[in-house]
């Protein structure tokens, strides 16, 4: 775990965390956890970042939900400002202990989790565990455990980013570069993801954290084929380059059984690039479930 402890240091949060009226950081025992969160009593949706993108990448969705849903957005530890305590806070069994953790504090009565990409192994997992109550999960480009490591090999193919130390310093001196090339990269062609790049560059000079090294080298160890049996929606930008000749029906592996919806114009993040649409495609099922 050498490599985490090193990211811990590479990656303090700062004290001064960019002010919102409507963030919060909720502590835990391992992580403290940032969370933007719209309030009200309605059914809540809980949308996981998915790393670079932070919180402040999130007004267009909010916008696109709000009116129906209390929506709440949640940093996993380490990345943007949600700060980890010490090493082992940055693996994902705890990642998803702490993002429950900080969930359940907010006493929520029902939700709907969206999980994108990896994020999605964090999100079935906070179903499969139970302690919160989750209606439904909504899993946007998130592979099997197989397709999902199989990512990893094209995102990494010298496999420098999975040695410890060198991959950590390599990402903590090159994270903006790295944050543009992959927001550029996966999203469509047509997608302009100059203000999201501009959002994650303006987190990252604040100190935003993306102890991606870490995720990479360790993450691998816990993520699994969930199979549960809840309500879910499977959604998938096809433009992503990244999940070129990924199966979309392996993300069923998590879910048997559930909804399959593409969207041929959008890559990587398609709550992002086309919020609108994305919303008036889920909300069917967020219907049916909440």
């Amino acid at each position: 775990m050498i490599g985490a402890g090193f990211d811990r240091l590479l990656w303090r949060t700062p004290s001064n965390i960019p002010a919102h009226e409507q963030t919060q950081t909720i502590d835990t025992a391992a992580s403290a956890l940032r969370i933007r969160d719209t309030g009200g009593s309605a059914p809540t949706l809980v949308f996981l970042c998915d790393p670079p993108v932070m919180v402040e990448a999130y007004d267009e969705v909010i916008a696109a939900f709000q009116s129906k849903f209390r929506i709440v957005i949640i940093e996993l530890p380490g990345f943007g400002f949600s700060s980890a305590k010490h090493a082992s806070a940055l693996m994902f069994e705890q990642a998803v202990r702490a993002t429950e953790s900080a969930l359940v504090k907010l006493n929520l009565e029902a939700c709907v989790v969206f999980g994108p990409c990896v994020c999605g192994f964090v999100a079935t997992e906070l179903a499969a565990r139970g302690k919160l109550p989750v209606k439904g999960l909504v899993l946007m480009q998130t592979p099997d455990r197989e397709g999902m490591l199989s990512w990893v090999e094209r995102m990494d193919p010298k496999g420098m980013l999975r040695i410890p130390i060198l991959g950590q310093l390599m990402v903590r001196f090159t994270a903006r570069r790295i944050a543009g090339f992959w927001l550029k990269y996966a999203t469509a062609k047509e997608f302009d993801a100059g203000p999201m790049q501009e959002v994650t560059d303006a987190a990252l000079a604040k100190g935003g954290g993306y102890p991606l090294a870490t995720m990479l080298q360790y993450w691998s160890k816990g993520v699994r084929d969930a199979g549960l049996d809840v309500p879910a929606l499977v959604v998938w930008g096809t433009q992503d380059r990244s999940h070129k000749g990924t199966c979309t029906q392996s993300t069923c592996k998590h879910v048997p059984g559930a909804e399959v919806i593409e969207f041929p114009n959008c890559g990587h993040f398609t709550e992002l690039e086309q919020p609108g649409e994305f919303a008036r495609s889920v909300l069917p099922f967020l219907n049916s479930v909440l």
